[in-house]
Formats: structure tokens, sequence, C-alpha cells
């Protein structure tokens, strides 16, 4: 039930022959949220297993029962009743998770994102995972009081409604860790680099000019610098500037289903210049064309005015 759910995992060290188990899960658009419970357990992500499936999630695991144990990069945290941490599918993990005294149950929220869809780059990623989140208090408990109730929410929603709440979640998630982790620990000037510079990037998207060399420029370093600093974090500058300029065109594309935009105008505004080179981007990002993106979005849609395309687009956008 478990892979089933979730990923490939290894589940062990059942405390004796009175096992039950359940999991329960609804879809945000492209969040999923789910409830697990059973008795005290040893559940694994090994790398034999990622080989085989090689999903890359982020995950929020938070304790509504017993308490648990998260090893993951280095660094082990215990969590109890209304914690939570953050663990990556891409990489090992291990839960060992201690039912309730009373009758050895456990019960797990788990909220599951495509890695792609939020605002955490691998290094980010990595520097947060098996970390304990006080769910009592301060932004973390504000998070954990938020998420409970949206695993505990059953609302009918459009997906256009469930787009934005799944993509507002995830921000929120991304702001909040990112927040608490970088005050309990000393970045590295490195570090502090690619963050001024992913800051810096988000505010000047739509400017056309945005490059490697402009955003070295506005950090006062060389852009062979810069490159080595994003290296050293996963990824490459001009990589990121073009992750994030997908993904604000894929929730312009799902917040315009209503309005007469063509894919042209939304692309452009993000400091796309030419429609050719942003359909192959968005495709390669997620899996398939603009065009055929926004015809999902407004045929899950219950809004009546969607539309599919702007009324006169030219011979080049009918294309894409």
């Amino acid at each position: 039930m478990l892979n089933e759910h979730f990923v490939a995992l290894d589940v062990a060290d059942v405390a004796d022959s009175r096992f039950t188990g359940a999991v329960r899960s609804m879809s945000l658009a492209h969040l999923q949220v789910s409830s697990v419970r059973s008795t005290t357990q040893h559940i694994a992500r090994t790398d034999s297993l990622i080989e085989q499936d090689r999903i890359e999630y982020v995950q929020i695991g938070m304790i509504r029962r017993g308490s648990a144990v998260v090893v993951q990069d280095g660094r082990e945290c215990t969590l109890t009743r209304g914690d939570f941490a953050i663990y990556d599918t891409s990489r090992p993990f291990d839960w060992i998770i201690d039912g309730h005294p009373d009758d050895d149950q456990w019960e797990l929220e788990v909220f599951t994102w495509p890695r792609h869809m939020l605002r955490l780059d691998a290094r980010e990623s990595s520097d947060m995972t098996a970390m304990a989140f006080d769910g009592s208090a301060g932004f973390s408990g504000l998070l954990a009081r938020f998420l409970h109730d949206l695993g505990s929410t059953r609302s009918s929603l459009d997906i256009s409604g469930a787009q934005a709440i799944a993509d507002e979640v995830g921000d929120l998630v991304s702001v909040i860790a990112r927040n608490t982790t970088s005050n309990s620990t000393i970045d590295s000037p490195g570090v502090a680099l690619v963050r001024a510079a992913q800051r810096y990037i988000d505010d000047h998207l739509a400017d056309t000019e945005l490059s490697p060399t402009s955003v070295a420029s506005a950090m006062l370093v060389s852009t062979r610098q810069l490159h080595r600093v994003f290296a050293s974090s996963g990824t490459t500058v001009a990589r990121t500037i073009r992750t994030k300029r997908l993904e604000r065109c894929r929730r312009e594309i799902i917040g315009s289903i209503s309005l007469d935009r063509s894919l042209g105008q939304i692309s452009r505004r993000w400091g796309f210049a030419d429609l050719a080179v942003f359909s192959r981007a968005f495709r390669e990002q997620y899996g398939m064309s603009p065009r055929q993106y926004r015809a999902s979005v407004c045929a899950r849609s219950d809004d009546p005015r969607a539309v599919t395309r702007s009324t006169r687009p030219t011979d080049r956008e009918q294309r894409y």
C-alpha cells in the first residue's frame, strides 16, 4: 500500500503479529495529501529502490500519534505529536516509527510535491531534511496547523482552485522551511551568494536581459565565480532562470484560463522572447506543450468562461 501511494519502500521490524495498516489519499492538483496509520515499524528508502523508480518528490511527514525518528543526509531527528520533518525521495532515508504505548498504533500525515513544483533546489532540499520542525509554536507551528486542516478538509474545488492552493501551500512550505533552517545555521559565503542571487532572479524574471552575466554584475562577483557556487549547489544559473520563468508561466496559464490571453503574451511577460523556445522548454519541464497543458486545465475546470487560446492567435502561436 505504501509503495502504491508513495514510492518504493522497504517496510520491516513490525512489532508483532497484530499488524494493521491503512492509507488514505487525496489530490489537490500536483499536491498529494495522505493519512497513514499502522503499527511500530521501520520504513526505508534505499539506494537500490531509488535506482528502480528514480522518482523525485519532496515530502513532509507530520506525526499525529506515536513518535518517530527520521534519518536522511547525515542527520537524525525525533518527532513527537504535531511535529514534522521534510525528506526527499531522490536520496535514501529512514523512518523508525513507534506506536502509542496504549495500542502500538501510530498515525502520520504525508504531504507530497514533485520536487520541481517547489521553489527549492537540490542544495536547499538537502539542507532541510531530517530536521524536526516544531508543530506547536512559531511559523512552523502555523504551517503544521494549516497542513493538518488541509488534510482534514474534503471540499470540492475546480482544477484552477486546486492548482492555486497546491502552489501557494508549496510556496509557504519553501519560505518557512528556508527561513527556519537559515536561522539555525550560519550560511557559508557560497550558500549566501546563491540565495542572494536567487532572490535577485525572482525579482527580475520579466527582464529579457536577465542572464548569468547580469546576475553576477548585480551580485558584484565575476560570472565565473557565480557559475562555480551554483554548480556546488547542483544546478546552473541559466537553468535556475529558466525553471523559475517556466513556473511563473505555468501558474499564469492556470490563472488565465477564463481570460483572452495568448500563450505568446504569457511567455513574453516572463522573459521568453521566442514562443518556440518557450514551448520546447515547457514540454521538457512538464511533459507536455503549454497548449496541451492549458487545454487539460480548461477541460477539468468548472469555469464556463474557460478558453484554450486567444480569439485571434497568430499562425505561429497555433502550432504550439
